[in-house]
């Protein structure tokens, strides 16, 4: 506990950005996506442009349902996104391959990123992996698997499992690897009810938590405010938070318990918004990380490929103005 506490305290502020670096190094995002050197030198540029207080791998939810089997579409621009999904009954689940993060799809793009970042980048190095449900989800459908919620709960719950194993391996392999943190993304039980949440999310991330040897940070998109009370039962260490979140309030419940990370309006403010945009932002946030040790400055999502420079530039440098650190 002294340990993680310690690194803790050193996370001060840390957007979630990695696509920004995309532009800065002239390539596109599928080369990046698919080339460990690549990507490493996209996140490096970053890294040197605004040293932050932790660097996350390239956010990209595709990675394990392609390890699975998953067919994948792979524009040169945008997301990768599953094609066709491989699993709609028990029987296509049985013929799912168990992914080996060391041989599969390009887990060890990701796990080559990471080893990278571990020797050369001097702060925390944060890798993402899906979460259980969202990658349940982009194997056998987002409707199918909020059908199965309802009408079809053992099958789902078999799935569920199967996910839970897979996304153990590859989080246990990239702490292996040199990550210093694990990022589970579950933006797709973001719609679920806080019951539906605890029995088809928490239950199997408290198991993923335990399971890894770093601390894990739970990120799920937009508002999850009716999830807060169960995000904080979910053994993780930390919570990331988007902006339509009332930080305050989440701070008063969390009582210092775990680290909350958040929760500054990628797009509308940081990606796309004026100085005065994100100064604003920052004014209250900042205000309560003076109070709040374990608030991290960040985004509320990862920041767009096509960023204003400036914009982050200057969510930086006003950050530590502020708090009163030295670049």
């Amino acid at each position: 506990m002294t340990v993680m506490n310690e690194m803790w305290s050193k996370l001060r502020i840390a957007p979630l950005m990695g696509l920004p670096g995309v532009r800065l190094s002239g390539t596109s995002l599928k080369q990046n996506l698919e080339n460990a050197d690549v990507q490493f030198a996209s996140l490096k540029i970053l890294y040197d442009r605004f040293h932050p207080d932790a660097m996350f791998t390239m956010m990209d939810l595709s990675i394990e349902a392609e390890a699975c089997g998953a067919e994948l579409g792979r524009p040169e621009n945008r997301a990768f996104s599953v094609k066709q999904h491989p699993v709609g009954s028990t029987a296509d689940l049985q013929r799912l391959r168990n992914p080996n993060p060391e041989a599969d799809g390009r887990m060890p793009v990701v796990l080559n990123v990471v080893e990278a970042m571990s020797e050369e980048l001097d702060c925390i190095n944060a890798a993402y992996v899906s979460g259980p449900f969202t990658l349940a989800s982009l194997l056998t459908g987002a409707g199918n698997a909020l059908r199965s919620v309802i009408r079809d709960r053992d099958y789902l719950r078999d799935l569920l499992e199967y996910c839970t194993q897979a996304i153990v391996r590859y989080s246990r392999a990239l702490a292996e690897h040199g990550a210093d943190v694990v990022c589970i993304l579950e933006p797709t039980a973001g719609v679920l009810s806080p019951r539906q949440f605890e029995e088809n999310s928490a239950v199997y991330l408290r198991e993923i938590s335990a399971a890894v040897a770093v601390p894990t940070i739970l990120h799920i998109c937009g508002d999850t405010t009716v999830l807060i009370p169960n995000m904080l039962e979910t053994d993780c260490s930390g919570i990331s938070l988007d902006w339509q979140v009332d930080m305050n309030q989440v701070l008063q419940r969390v009582r210092g318990r775990i680290q909350v990370l958040g929760n500054i309006d990628p797009v509308n403010v940081v990606a796309y918004g004026s100085a005065e945009d994100i100064a604003g932002a920052l004014l209250g946030l900042i205000s309560l990380a003076r109070d709040n040790g374990n608030l991290t400055i960040s985004t509320g999502c990862d920041l767009p490929l096509d960023t204003n420079m400036e914009n982050l530039s200057y969510l930086f440098s006003e950050s530590r103005r502020i708090l009163g650190q030295s670049q």
